[in-house]
């Protein structure tokens, strides 16, 4: 019964954070205190487990925590925001600590995967959904004015949630190529992979998308294969150029356009000024200036005066947003678990938890992959995914944690 609740907490944990995919159709209100109400909650639950044996992603999610807390005193001594509006602005960030509570219980990683592709194939249904009726904004928020606008080519909808779309994807291509059950549904999924981020015409969205497609193709196959592979997507790519296509043509005309501009590009403009002239001193410079409470503290209100008056908004610089909300600490906890991705082997069927990681990494400085609740969540799962199938296999089990050592490896690791 015990485990049930658990599943049934961590299953829901997800779309609270998510906000409920951001629907509008809810009180804003409502989602905001049922999500802090929950966050209270799994701060309680989980902080009585911070301190496990150092061993795999510990050390990088501990660090991690300290610069936010941290952050929270930087933005009361410089920035003069009061200690409950920090807390309010920093908590989304606090699910952080779900790692541990996951860790502490040894939650089965085989059922968190199927909660991620079961969100993973809402995402899908109801994008197409919002996609069909897009005169009426369901989900999310437009990128311009109160409805989706027709933009490079179409209707532009970037759905909320994308983390838990990205994960699922990336699981599919994985299953298609280490297993020989249900195929056709994680073919479908895959090809959804694809299409979607085409259809959301976000260019970095796509680039990391095929980038990790295509190394999972090639990365088993012959030298004459890959060649073959590379031969023909440099052709795919020349041929694309003639194709008249509106979406094609308007990818191409906004890369162009960026390209053009060089170092006057607003997201290089942006990323110059959150790093050099944004904090006022040299220990908001190694320590962070904290999360600014958008739209309510003075310090939330003067950021909120830079998207309006400059075009410089935190989400456009990536993980340089986490560098000025949370200081050197966290860039160090990011650079560790990106580092550890590439070193900390995995078995062939769980490789997609890499594949997340560095979609991640070819993100991060353009994208808020590294710290919007739209991702956070399913970051920290795949973190704790990770830690626990890494030495589920029994690297180095005499340092593995007491925990591990006393559960069911059938109902630790999807067979």
């Amino acid at each position: 019964m015990k485990r049930h609740f658990e599943i049934a907490f961590v299953f829901l944990l997800i779309i609270i954070s998510l906000k409920f995919f951001d629907a509008r159709f809810l009180d804003n209100s409502l989602l905001n205190y049922l999500l802090f109400l929950t966050l209270i909650v799994t701060v309680f639950i989980s902080v009585p487990y911070v301190l496990p044996p150092n061993k795999g992603f510990v050390f990088p999610v501990q660090l991690l925590l300290i610069a936010m807390f941290i952050s929270i005193i930087m933005a009361g001594l410089y920035w003069d925001q009061s200690l409950l509006d920090s807390l309010i602005a920093v908590a989304p960030y606090l699910i952080v600590f779900i790692f541990f509570y996951l860790w502490h219980i040894q939650f089965p990683v085989n059922i968190l995967e199927k909660i991620i592709v079961f969100y993973g194939s809402l995402y899908i249904l109801l994008y197409v959904f919002e996609f069909v009726t897009s005169g009426t904004v369901y989900f999310g928020k437009p990128l311009w004015g109160d409805e989706f606008l027709v933009s490079r080519g179409i209707t532009r909808i970037i759905f909320p949630g994308g983390g838990v779309f990205v994960l699922t994807s990336f699981i599919a291509i994985n299953k298609l190529t280490s297993q020989d059950k249900n195929r056709w549904f994680w073919l479908l999924l895959a090809i959804a992979g694809i299409v979607i981020p085409v259809m959301q015409v976000t260019r970095q969205f796509i680039v990391g998308i095929l980038l990790i497609y295509l190394y999972h193709v090639i990365r088993s196959i012959r030298i004459w294969k890959k060649l073959v592979v590379f031969a023909s997507l440099v052709s795919i790519i020349i041929f694309l150029q003639y194709v008249n296509h509106p979406i094609i043509d308007g990818l191409i005309d906004s890369t162009r356009n960026d390209a053009n501009l060089g170092s006057n590009y607003i997201r290089v403009l942006a990323g110059e000024f959150f790093l050099t002239d944004f904090s006022p001193n040299l220990s908001t410079q190694i320590l962070g200036n904290g999360v600014p409470y958008f739209g309510v503290s003075n310090f939330g209100l003067y950021v909120d005066s830079l998207g309006v008056t400059q075009e410089y908004f935190l989400s456009d610089v990536g993980i340089i947003a986490v560098y000025v909300m949370f200081g050197v600490l966290a860039i160090i906890a990011y650079l560790l678990i990106f580092i550890k991705s590439f070193i900390i082997p995995l078995p062939e069927n769980f490789q997609y938890l890499k594949y997340y990681l560095w979609f991640m990494l070819l993100t991060s400085l353009t994208w808020y992959t590294t710290y919007h609740y739209h991702y956070l969540i399913i970051t920290v799962y795949v973190l704790y995914m990770y830690q626990a199938v890494y030495l589920g296999q029994g690297n180095d089990k005499s340092q593995e944690p007491e925990p591990a050592k006393e559960i069911d490896r059938e109902m630790m690791i999807s067979k």
